[in-house]
């Protein structure tokens, strides 16, 4: 697909759905709200002045559509997460196709391969592992919280934070979470498993990280260390535990000589 077509189905889905926010002004309950502004404020999103007219449009994308259809729907929000989910998705694949096409130097068959860390299964791994909190968070009836269905309000998410705060904070977030998956593609930048394939060859013992976490709560920052056979050999600091520790493997590589 083409650019132009990914950033005019954009602008047509914001448009759409500046549109109907408009139609929520009721606020969010109140319990529901805490919960929406603690997962926002939480990083990577970061997000901790949300305005009150804002917060339907955060609550319908954590709403899957089996809460919509059971009757009990409060009455504060009017639709489920599927249009958001529609937006975020070309939101989510046009700032990481746009990272590729700026950070690094590929042919568009390994551009597109690098997009598939967006498919389903790979954004609900990514939201469970990091601890975005989404799964917890989003509401549904009678549904376990599968793959697709955490996937899809993640998706949403993005859309949302796009409609409110513009495509600079949606690529910041979308950056902050994918960062390091699209770097693993990449044999030169995966340090982690540079240096793990390095201490296996080489039998130099034990490969181990240890993590630290500083800063304010909405907004903290990961120290990792990584030891080789006991010997601390690399430190890195970064917003994301697996920034920190590509990092502290970076060091260890270097000096190690495989820098």
């Amino acid at each position: 697909m083409k650019l132009s077509t990914i950033l005019t189905r954009i602008r047509i889905g914001g448009f759409c759905g500046r549109r109907l926010s408009r139609r929520c002004p009721e606020p969010v309950a109140l319990d529901r709200e805490a919960e929406v502004r603690a997962l926002l404020a939480r990083p990577p999103f970061g997000i901790t002045d949300v305005a009150d007219a804002a917060l339907p449009l955060y609550d319908r994308a954590l709403t899957h559509r089996s809460y919509v259809k059971s009757g009990e729907y409060p009455i504060a929000t009017f639709e489920d997460n599927e249009r958001l989910e529609f937006l975020g998705n070309y939101v989510l694949d046009f700032v990481i196709a746009d990272h590729l096409y700026r950070e690094y130097d590929l042919p568009p068959g390994e551009m597109n391969r690098r997009l598939q860390v967006t498919r389903n299964t790979k954004l609900a791994e990514i939201v469970r592992r990091q601890g975005l909190g989404i799964d917890g968070a989003v509401r549904r009836r009678g549904q376990a919280p599968t793959d697709s269905i955490v996937a899809d309000a993640f998706e949403a998410l993005i859309g949302a934070i796009y409609l409110d705060r513009g495509l600079d904070v949606a690529r910041n977030v979308v950056l902050a979470i994918f960062e390091d998956e699209i770097a693993e593609c990449d044999i030169h930048r995966n340090y982690r498993g540079r240096l793990q394939e390095y201490v296996a060859r080489e039998n130099l013992g034990e490969l181990e990280y240890s993590f630290r976490q500083t800063g304010p709560g909405n907004s903290p920052v990961w120290a990792a260390q990584v030891a080789v056979g006991g010997v601390p050999f690399g430190e890195g600091m970064a917003k994301t535990k697996q920034g920190a520790a590509m990092l502290a493997a970076k060091e260890a590589l270097s000096r190690l000589g495989e820098g």
